[in-house]
């Protein structure tokens, strides 16, 4: 089985610069376009492949519902809201840019930097809280998987639609980049598609959860 992993399509917000985490933003106009080109890519690729897609999962937040909705409109395929899969909790941060944050939580700031992996900006989250909490998310995935037919679970690939962050943590342990400088290696588009082979994100639990 693959699994594809993508973030949720463009927002007011992203346009802003403006930080999201958890507070709960909607799908912009370009980020419903990109939703349907999305959706074009995932059949264009599957077709190419010979693969098929038998589930698309979701985080719950509004801007990663609504790109799953249209995907699954797209491409016929049921929906499914699993919590665990939101966007990272940026705390006293949101709802500003980092510019922002920086001035007004200088100190926040440099102590979260110094262990991003354990350390928590006020009110939010540390990235192994979320790192637990993605894959929680992952084995309930499994779990309901397991319950399907067996030949499903064996030939059918499925789609999560998560968020930026998440993404970015995933990306950095499977190519070995540091947490203290991943938010700048690690460049996550909107409504773009990543793909990890099952193996390959049970090697990367292996690393996240410590």
């Amino acid at each position: 089985m693959r699994i594809y992993i993508a973030r949720h399509g463009e927002t007011d917000w992203n346009v802003e610069r403006r930080i999201q985490g958890s507070t709960d933003i909607p799908l912009n106009e370009n980020g419903i376009r990109q939703a349907y080109s999305l959706s074009k890519y995932l059949e264009r690729q599957l077709s190419l492949e010979e693969r098929s897609l038998s589930s698309i999962f979701t985080s719950p937040l509004k801007r990663a519902k609504e790109t799953a909705e249209i995907v699954g409109k797209q491409l016929h395929l049921p929906v499914k809201e699993i919590s665990g899969l939101e966007e990272m909790s940026f705390g006293v941060c949101e709802g500003k840019s980092w510019l922002e944050a920086k001035k007004e939580y200088s100190r926040e700031l440099e102590e979260w930097e110094e262990n991003k992996r354990f350390r928590r900006i006020p009110g939010g989250e540390s990235y192994q809280e979320v790192l637990n909490r993605f894959f929680s998310a992952y084995s309930l995935i499994q779990k309901k998987l397991a319950e399907e037919k067996p030949d499903v679970k064996k030939e059918k690939d499925i789609l999560i639609i998560t968020h930026g962050a998440v993404i970015m943590l995933l990306l950095s342990l499977k190519e070995g980049h540091s947490f203290q400088d991943s938010f700048v290696r690690v460049r996550v588009e909107n409504a773009r598609a990543y793909f990890f082979e099952e193996d390959e994100l049970e090697a990367i639990r292996a690393k996240a959860l410590v």
